[in-house]
Protein backbone atom coordinates (compact mmCIF):
# COMPACT_ATOMS: atom_id res chain seq x y z
CA UNK A 1 0.00 0.00 0.00
CA UNK A 2 1.46 3.52 -0.85
CA UNK A 3 -1.09 5.72 0.90
CA UNK A 4 -4.61 6.15 0.22
CA UNK A 5 -5.29 2.97 -0.63
CA UNK A 6 -7.59 1.51 2.53
CA UNK A 7 -9.51 3.10 4.80
CA UNK A 8 -9.43 2.58 8.65
CA UNK A 9 -12.37 2.28 10.71
CA UNK A 10 -12.72 5.92 10.93
CA UNK A 11 -13.53 5.90 7.40
CA UNK A 12 -11.93 9.92 6.91
CA UNK A 13 -8.39 8.55 8.28
CA UNK A 14 -6.55 7.22 5.55
CA UNK A 15 -3.41 5.26 6.08
CA UNK A 16 -0.12 6.27 4.27
CA UNK A 17 2.83 3.98 4.37
CA UNK A 18 6.13 4.15 3.34
CA UNK A 19 9.10 1.21 3.83
CA UNK A 20 7.69 -0.41 7.17
CA UNK A 21 6.22 2.50 8.77
CA UNK A 22 2.51 4.37 8.15
CA UNK A 23 0.99 7.30 9.39
CA UNK A 24 -2.88 8.62 9.75
CA UNK A 25 -4.08 11.57 7.29
CA UNK A 26 -7.86 12.60 7.88
CA UNK A 27 -9.51 13.17 4.63
CA UNK A 28 -12.69 15.39 4.60
CA UNK A 29 -12.58 16.04 0.68
CA UNK A 30 -10.74 14.59 -2.48
CA UNK A 31 -8.11 17.20 -2.33
CA UNK A 32 -6.74 15.82 1.15
CA UNK A 33 -7.44 12.19 -0.09
CA UNK A 34 -5.42 13.00 -3.61
CA UNK A 35 -2.31 14.18 -1.34
CA UNK A 36 -2.50 11.60 0.76
CA UNK A 37 -2.60 8.61 -2.60
CA UNK A 38 0.05 10.33 -4.34
CA UNK A 39 2.61 11.06 -1.33
CA UNK A 40 5.43 8.84 -2.44
CA UNK A 41 4.77 9.78 -6.39
CA UNK A 42 4.40 13.66 -6.56
CA UNK A 43 7.65 14.79 -4.82
CA UNK A 44 9.81 11.47 -4.47
CA UNK A 45 12.75 13.65 -4.04
CA UNK A 46 11.20 15.07 -0.74
CA UNK A 47 10.57 11.87 0.19
CA UNK A 48 14.46 10.57 -0.11
CA UNK A 49 15.61 13.87 1.26
CA UNK A 50 13.55 13.98 4.61
CA UNK A 51 14.37 10.03 4.94
CA UNK A 52 18.18 10.69 4.50
CA UNK A 53 18.84 13.79 6.55
CA UNK A 54 16.10 12.96 9.39
CA UNK A 55 18.40 12.35 12.75
CA UNK A 56 17.47 12.29 16.45
CA UNK A 57 18.58 15.69 16.83
CA UNK A 58 16.99 17.73 13.35
CA UNK A 59 14.99 20.95 14.11
CA UNK A 60 12.80 20.45 11.01
CA UNK A 61 11.16 23.91 9.45
CA UNK A 62 8.42 22.73 7.56
CA UNK A 63 7.32 26.01 5.64
CA UNK A 64 4.52 25.82 3.83
CA UNK A 65 3.42 22.41 5.80
CA UNK A 66 -0.26 22.85 3.88
CA UNK A 67 -2.40 19.61 5.94
CA UNK A 68 1.17 18.00 7.40
CA UNK A 69 1.95 15.57 4.98
CA UNK A 70 5.88 16.00 5.40
CA UNK A 71 5.78 16.73 9.01
CA UNK A 72 4.05 13.31 9.93
CA UNK A 73 7.16 11.29 7.86
CA UNK A 74 9.60 13.49 9.31
CA UNK A 75 7.54 12.95 13.05
CA UNK A 76 7.66 8.93 12.59
CA UNK A 77 11.36 8.87 10.71
CA UNK A 78 12.66 10.57 14.11
CA UNK A 79 10.18 10.82 16.91
CA UNK A 80 12.80 13.08 19.15
CA UNK A 81 13.46 15.40 16.57
CA UNK A 82 11.90 18.76 16.76
CA UNK A 83 9.56 19.36 13.86
CA UNK A 84 7.79 22.91 13.52
CA UNK A 85 5.14 23.22 10.51
CA UNK A 86 4.08 26.20 9.33
CA UNK A 87 0.83 27.44 7.55
CA UNK A 88 -1.16 30.17 7.68
CA UNK A 89 -3.63 29.13 5.73
CA UNK A 90 -6.69 28.39 8.44
CA UNK A 91 -8.37 25.09 6.42
CA UNK A 92 -5.05 23.44 5.78
CA UNK A 93 -4.01 24.81 10.00
CA UNK A 94 -7.19 22.67 10.98
CA UNK A 95 -6.14 19.58 9.27
CA UNK A 96 -2.45 19.85 10.27
CA UNK A 97 -4.01 20.00 13.68
CA UNK A 98 -6.31 17.19 13.20
CA UNK A 99 -3.34 14.59 11.47
CA UNK A 100 -1.12 15.53 14.55
CA UNK A 101 -3.90 14.57 16.87
CA UNK A 102 -5.14 11.60 15.51
CA UNK A 103 -1.34 10.28 15.02
CA UNK A 104 -0.70 10.81 18.91
CA UNK A 105 2.48 13.06 17.53
CA UNK A 106 4.18 15.25 20.27
CA UNK A 107 7.36 16.59 18.65
CA UNK A 108 5.21 18.39 15.58
CA UNK A 109 4.37 22.20 16.55
CA UNK A 110 1.89 23.54 14.59
CA UNK A 111 1.78 27.47 13.71
CA UNK A 112 -0.73 29.53 12.05
CA UNK A 113 2.31 31.95 10.69
CA UNK A 114 2.88 33.03 7.61
CA UNK A 115 7.31 33.16 7.18
CA UNK A 116 8.83 36.57 5.22
CA UNK A 117 10.81 39.07 5.70
CA UNK A 118 10.94 41.43 8.77
CA UNK A 119 10.11 41.41 12.31
CA UNK A 120 6.58 40.23 13.45
CA UNK A 121 3.86 42.18 11.53
CA UNK A 122 -0.33 41.76 10.27
CA UNK A 123 -1.26 41.32 6.72
CA UNK A 124 -3.49 39.61 4.50
CA UNK A 125 -3.83 35.53 2.80
CA UNK A 126 -5.21 35.56 -0.57
CA UNK A 127 -6.43 32.76 -0.02
CA UNK A 128 -6.88 30.48 -3.71
CA UNK A 129 -9.51 28.61 -1.98
CA UNK A 130 -11.23 27.61 1.35
CA UNK A 131 -10.75 23.93 0.89
CA UNK A 132 -8.93 21.72 3.26
CA UNK A 133 -5.71 20.84 1.38
CA UNK A 134 -5.69 23.31 -1.63
CA UNK A 135 -2.68 25.90 -1.96
CA UNK A 136 -1.61 28.70 -4.29
CA UNK A 137 -2.35 31.39 -1.68
CA UNK A 138 -0.22 34.35 -1.04
CA UNK A 139 0.94 36.82 1.44
CA UNK A 140 -0.27 40.37 0.44
CA UNK A 141 -1.77 40.12 -2.92
CA UNK A 142 -2.81 37.26 -5.38
CA UNK A 143 -0.44 34.97 -5.81
CA UNK A 144 1.34 34.75 -9.43
CA UNK A 145 0.92 31.15 -9.56
CA UNK A 146 -3.29 31.77 -9.14
CA UNK A 147 -5.38 31.43 -12.64
CA UNK A 148 -8.16 33.26 -10.82
CA UNK A 149 -8.70 35.95 -8.55
CA UNK A 150 -8.36 35.41 -4.27
CA UNK A 151 -11.72 34.20 -3.14
CA UNK A 152 -10.91 35.26 0.60
CA UNK A 153 -8.42 37.34 2.25
CA UNK A 154 -7.47 36.19 5.78
CA UNK A 155 -5.74 38.41 8.33
CA UNK A 156 -2.61 36.83 9.04
CA UNK A 157 0.50 37.56 11.27
CA UNK A 158 3.94 37.02 9.07
CA UNK A 159 7.65 37.49 10.67
CA UNK A 160 10.84 36.38 9.10
CA UNK A 161 12.83 33.35 10.09
CA UNK A 162 15.57 35.52 11.60
CA UNK A 163 12.89 37.32 13.84
CA UNK A 164 11.66 33.96 15.00
CA UNK A 165 14.96 32.94 16.17
CA UNK A 166 16.63 35.77 16.92
CA UNK A 167 13.64 37.51 19.33
CA UNK A 168 11.26 34.67 19.82
CA UNK A 169 14.10 32.20 21.10
CA UNK A 170 12.94 29.61 18.35
CA UNK A 171 15.14 26.98 18.05
CA UNK A 172 16.67 27.83 14.39
CA UNK A 173 16.50 24.83 11.75
CA UNK A 174 19.07 22.74 10.91
CA UNK A 175 16.53 21.07 7.95
CA UNK A 176 14.64 23.46 6.26
CA UNK A 177 12.05 22.97 3.43
CA UNK A 178 9.90 25.95 1.61
CA UNK A 179 6.76 25.67 -0.63
CA UNK A 180 4.66 28.15 -0.36
CA UNK A 181 3.82 28.95 -4.12
CA UNK A 182 5.55 32.46 -5.26
CA UNK A 183 7.14 33.82 -2.02
CA UNK A 184 10.05 31.34 -1.31
CA UNK A 185 12.93 34.04 -2.46
CA UNK A 186 11.45 36.22 0.38
CA UNK A 187 11.53 33.85 3.23
CA UNK A 188 14.87 32.94 2.35
CA UNK A 189 16.02 36.74 2.32
CA UNK A 190 14.51 36.54 5.73
CA UNK A 191 16.50 33.94 7.00
CA UNK A 192 20.48 34.93 5.81
CA UNK A 193 21.39 35.68 9.52
CA UNK A 194 20.21 32.13 10.88
CA UNK A 195 21.32 29.81 7.24
CA UNK A 196 24.63 29.15 8.58
CA UNK A 197 22.67 26.65 11.58
CA UNK A 198 20.86 25.07 8.24
CA UNK A 199 22.37 21.32 6.93
CA UNK A 200 20.55 21.05 4.08
CA UNK A 201 17.67 23.27 2.49
CA UNK A 202 14.41 22.10 0.22
CA UNK A 203 13.05 24.96 -1.59
CA UNK A 204 10.83 25.12 -4.82
CA UNK A 205 11.06 27.07 -7.17
CA UNK A 206 9.58 28.62 -10.62
CA UNK A 207 11.49 26.64 -13.27
CA UNK A 208 10.51 29.27 -15.74
CA UNK A 209 11.91 31.84 -14.57
CA UNK A 210 15.39 32.57 -14.63
CA UNK A 211 16.01 35.45 -12.70
CA UNK A 212 14.03 33.58 -9.46
CA UNK A 213 16.70 30.72 -10.02
CA UNK A 214 19.42 33.15 -9.64
CA UNK A 215 18.29 35.29 -7.56
CA UNK A 216 17.97 31.77 -4.43
CA UNK A 217 21.26 30.61 -6.42
CA UNK A 218 23.30 33.75 -5.83
CA UNK A 219 21.78 33.98 -2.06
CA UNK A 220 21.96 30.08 -1.10
CA UNK A 221 25.63 29.96 -2.84
CA UNK A 222 26.60 32.98 -0.58
CA UNK A 223 25.80 31.36 2.55
CA UNK A 224 28.01 28.34 1.26
CA UNK A 225 24.99 25.84 -0.19
CA UNK A 226 25.83 23.92 -2.94
CA UNK A 227 23.02 22.71 -5.17
CA UNK A 228 22.88 18.93 -5.20
CA UNK A 229 19.17 17.86 -6.71
CA UNK A 230 16.41 19.53 -8.73
CA UNK A 231 13.37 17.62 -9.24
CA UNK A 232 11.94 16.89 -12.81
CA UNK A 233 8.32 17.76 -12.80
CA UNK A 234 7.04 18.91 -15.80
CA UNK A 235 3.77 20.05 -15.04
CA UNK A 236 3.18 23.58 -15.19
CA UNK A 237 0.90 25.75 -13.02
CA UNK A 238 -0.70 29.06 -14.70
CA UNK A 239 2.73 29.11 -16.95
CA UNK A 240 4.50 28.35 -13.80
CA UNK A 241 7.21 24.99 -13.63
CA UNK A 242 7.39 23.84 -9.77
CA UNK A 243 10.77 22.11 -8.72
CA UNK A 244 12.11 21.42 -6.08
CA UNK A 245 15.84 22.39 -5.53
CA UNK A 246 17.93 20.76 -2.81
CA UNK A 247 20.56 22.32 -1.41
CA UNK A 248 23.57 21.08 0.97
CA UNK A 249 25.64 23.40 3.61
CA UNK A 250 29.33 22.60 2.55
CA UNK A 251 30.36 24.48 5.80
CA UNK A 252 28.90 21.58 7.85
CA UNK A 253 29.09 19.25 4.94
CA UNK A 254 31.79 19.57 2.75
CA UNK A 255 30.75 17.83 -0.46
CA UNK A 256 33.42 16.30 -3.19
Amino acid sequence: MTGGDEVTANSHEYPVAVDDQQFLVRCINDVERGRAASFLSKEPETVRWLKAEMVPATVFWDVGANVGLFSLYAAILQPTAQILAFEPAAHNYASLCDNIVINGFTNIVPFSVALGQGNLAFDELHLSKVEAGSSIHHVGAKSPWAESEPVFRQPCVKVSIDAMVLDHDFPPPTLLKIDVDGLELGILDGARTVLNQVKSVLVELDANDPSEISAATNLLEQAGFRLTETSRREKTINRKLPRNHIWMNTALRPLD
